[in-house]
Parts: C-alpha cells; sequence; structure tokens
C-alpha cells in the first residue's frame, strides 16, 4: 500500500525468537520487510553477535559472521590479562569496622581467537532484576543495550522501507512474562529501550489480542473467538467477543518453544554432559551449570576463564568425566548456537516423525541420541497440562463454556507442535480451529492498534 508520510506509527511484535512490525492505514495493516537478508524478510530473528572489536550485527547476519568465525577462526583458550591500572576494594574488616584501603591490579578476560558472542532469548530475563547485563570482551553491556540493538534495527529498517520516521509505537506484551512474573519490571525496561531508540510515544498491548484484532477487523457476524497465541517465550491466551471487539478474558503462562527445547535436553541430551553424574562421589554436579545447559543465553554467557576451570575441574573429580568435558567443549568452542539450532530442529522433525536421531557432530563433540516422538511429548506433559489450565481459566474468567467459542485462532510458531495442536481438538470441535499467520498475525494486529491510538491522538 502507499504509504501516508504523516504515519508516524506502528505495532512491533517483539518476540523471544522472532520479531516483526507494522504499520496500518484506514484499518488495513500490513507489516514492513525488518530483514532483507532473512529468506523471510518480515522476520527478524532475535538474535546479537558481538565481536571482541565490539561490532555488533542482529538477525541473519549475525548467524552469517558466528559461521564465519566459527569456520575460520581457530578456538583459543581465554586467559585474564592486567590492564595496568589499579582498582580499589577493601582488606579484611577487623573489630573496629571495615578493612584497610587496598589496590589491586585491573584484569580482563581477553579472548584472541577473535570470535564472537552470540547471544539469543534475552526477552526471557525482563523480568530479572538480578540481570543487568554482562561484560563482553571488557565492555558492560545492559540488558537495554542488548535488546535495543534489535529494536532499533527494526526501526532502521522500517523506517528505510516508508522513508520516513516512525516516533510513535504499539509493544505488544505478553500476558504474563518469562522468570518471576515482575511484568511492572519488563514494561519499565522495554519502555526505556523503546525510548532509547528513537520512539517518542510508547504505548503496550496484550499479544494476543493483538492476534484477536487482527482477526476481528473485518468480521461483523458476533461470534466469540479464542486466541491461543505459542511462541517461543510464552503461551498467551485471549477470548474476545466479535464486532464489538470486547476482551471477555487474557490468560498466560511463561511456557513456550525455548521451554519445550528445554525439556528435550534434560530428558534425552542432558546425559551426555554430565548433568547426573557425581563429583567426589556424592555431590551432585551443581544445579547453576545444570540449568545453563538447558538455556541458550544462560549458555553463552559461560564461556569465562573462572566458569570453564570449574567445570574441567568437575570433569577430573567425577564418575563421567568424558560427559562434562563435552560441556567444557561446547562452551570452549562456541557450539551454543549450533547445538539448540539441532535441539530446535529435531523437535520439529517430530512434529511430523514417530521417530528421529539427534546428531551433533563438530570438532571434540560428538552426540548421537535416537529419540521418539512419545519420549518428547512425556518431556513436555507439564507444559501440556498448564496450557491446558490456562484455555480454562481463560473461559472461567469469560464466564464461557468451550461450546461457546464459535472459533479457535492459532498463532506463534510453537503452536503448530501436533501434541498442542492435539490439546486443543480435545476441547474444542477441529472444524472451529483456525491457524493465522503463525509469525506475523500479533504484528499485523498490533500495527491496527496503532492506528486506533495515535491516529486519532
Amino acid at each position: 500500500m502507499s504509504v501516508n508520510s504523516k504515519l508516524n506509527y506502528c505495532g512491533v511484535d517483539f518476540g523471544t525468537t522472532n520479531s516483526s512490525l507494522a504499520i496500518s492505514q484506514d484499518k488495513k495493516a500490513s507489516v514492513l520487510p525488518i530483514d532483507p537478508n532473512n529468506s523471510n524478510p518480515f522476520i527478524l530473528k532475535s538474535l546479537v553477535y558481538i565481536n571482541p572489536k565490539q561490532q555488533s550485527a542482529v538477525s541473519t547476519q549475525a548467524i552469517s559472521r558466528y559461521l564465519h568465525d566459527l569456520d575460520t577462526l581457530p578456538s583459543v583458550p581465554l586467559r585474564i590479562e592486567e590492564t595496568g591500572r589499579l582498582i580499589k576494594t577493601f582488606g579484611p574488616s577487623t573489630g573496629s569496622g571495615a578493612g584497610p584501603v587496598i589496590w589491586i591490579p585491573e584484569t580482563v578476560e581477553v579472548d584472541n581467537s577473535g570470535r564472537g558472542r552470540l547471544l539469543q532469548s534475552l526477552k526471557s530475563v525482563l523480568t530479572n532484576s538480578a540481570f543487568t547485563g554482562t561484560n563482553i570482551f571488557g565492555k558492560f553491556y545492559t540488558l537495554e543495550d542488548l535488546l535495543g540493538l534489535l529494536l532499533n534495527e527494526i526501526k532502521i529498517q522500517a523506517e528505510k522501507n516508508i522513508g520516513h520516521t516512525l516516533d510513535s509505537i504499539v509493544l505488544g506484551r505478553p500476558v504474563r512474562y518469562v522468570g518471576t512474573g515482575q511484568n511492572d519490571i519488563a514494561i519499565s525496561r522495554m519502555t526505556s529501550i523503546a525510548h532509547n531508540v528513537g520512539f517518542k510515544n510508547v504505548e503496550f498491548e496484550y499479544e494476543p489480542i493483538g492476534a484477536a484484532i487482527n482477526y476481528g477487523i473485518n468480521i461483523s457476524q458476533p461470534q466469540n473467538i479464542l486466541v491461543f497465541d505459542f511462541g517461543g517465550g510464552t503461551l498467551d491466551i485471549c477470548i474476545m467477543k466479535l464486532p464489538e471487539q470486547e476482551i471477555l478474558a487474557i490468560s498466560g503462562r511463561g511456557i513456550g518453544g525455548d521451554l519445550l527445547d528445554s525439556r528435550l535436553v534434560e530428558s534425552k541430551i542432558g546425559d551426555h554432559f554430565g548433568i547426573n553424574s557425581e563429583i567426589y562421589g556424592k555431590v551432585p554436579f551443581p544445579s547453576n551449570y545444570r540449568l545453563a545447559l538447558t538455556s541458550w543465553y544462560r549458555t553463552t554467557l559461560l564461556k569465562t576463564v573462572k566458569d570453564l576451570e570449574n567445570i574441567k575441574h568437575l570433569a577430573l573429580n567425577s564418575n563421567q568425566k568424558e560427559e562434562i568435558m563435552n560441556f567444557y567443549n561446547l562452551l570452549e568452542h562456541d557450539y551454543a548456537f549450533d547445538f539448540f539450532t539441532a535441539i530446535d530442529k529435531t523437535k520439529i522433525e517430530l512434529s511430523s516423525q514417530d521417530f528421529t536421531n539427534f546428531i551433533f557432530n563438530r570438532n571434540y563433540l560428538n552426540i548421537f541420541e535416537p529419540i521418539t516422538r512419545t519420549e518428547f511429548e512425556s518431556s513436555v506433559r507439564q507444559e501440556i497440562d498448564e496450557s491446558k489450565a490456562c484455555i480454562y481459566e481463560s473461559l472461567n474468567l469469560a464466564k464461557l463454556k468451550p461450546e461457546n467459542i464459535d472459533h479457535i485462532i492459532l498463532t506463534g510458531g510453537s503452536s503448530q507442535t501436533p501434541i498442542f495442536q492435539k490439546l486443543i481438538y480435545s476441547i474444542f470441535p477441529q472444524e472451529k480451529v483456525i491457524a493465522q499467520d503463525y509469525f506475523t498475525a500479533v504484528a499485523l494486529g498490533l500495527g491496527l492498534r496503532s492506528e486506533q491510538i495515535f491516529a486519532t491522538s
């Protein structure tokens, strides 16, 4: 569509795994290309890559640079180097109070390989007030800095496409963010990020409401719809009465495709990394490392001198030395992206096959594990039960029964998982289920919502 130069608002589905942006005029929304290098240019993968020169890239460019560095630059052990500066600290406390002031050499970790760090799923720590950021090659990046790289690129690419500035945004938000449930912290951080990249006016809308608006914008026949928005980070449900666009209920859980990947690692792959090993014959494998192995963003942050030394020490004193050294090599050789991509591929294969083999062959790390669909589905039984509870919670809030729902709208990549579709069909007749665009339906609805908010203000 031709774009009015006065249109300065947009809707953004800022996802844990993928992001998209839409604009709307005269109640007609369209998504804009925001990653020209992606096979689907309307999707920007929520990935950030930063190399030792502090050069950054996002989305498919981040993957390209990561893979290029992995193929062409040898892995080199990290080392500690003194900067030549002194930092102030305090010695042991005394009976009269704080210890004496002492000055010690400042040190930094140096990675001479030239390889960078590839970060994903950063949105999943928005509610964690303890996670303020991370040090990458001697420079501290706040969480807002890192997520800002993504939102800034989305804004730049969209403005390049329409030829003028966007200064107002409706940001999608889940009903319940991943993590502690401190939604206010996440909203505050996302507001700061949006302002930092140049948006003057920032509003939020629940992501499933966006999908509901997108479906219902041209609906005139009275009906109740239920949106089942199951993405990389969260499950969100909305029940809306059309054509009034009256919200009858919203509900959500902090579960998504990333968590399904984690369950697959825990149940079938983790043993190859020693997560069930014993240290000194009696101490269990540390829970923080066990948790990190099931979460990509945590894994990528573990490549430090201290953690690598700790893991090697665990291996030497374990009953599963070889397996724990697999964990060491996963970190040392920067295989996290490849590893979790292989996990996700296996999950997707099990959506259409009853059986597949997880195969990961790299230098210093070779894993083979046969997996059945039944085993995968058993590993996510808790998430299936949570999803069922979420559906009935929303129905109870709306004071409706399943038979009162006229259509069920599926969106989000994880809603394609057969066991979750089977759950839907166990509650609602299959003929009532409609699949929207799995990756842009929310953004289209948020674009329409931005027109409702900003075009009349």
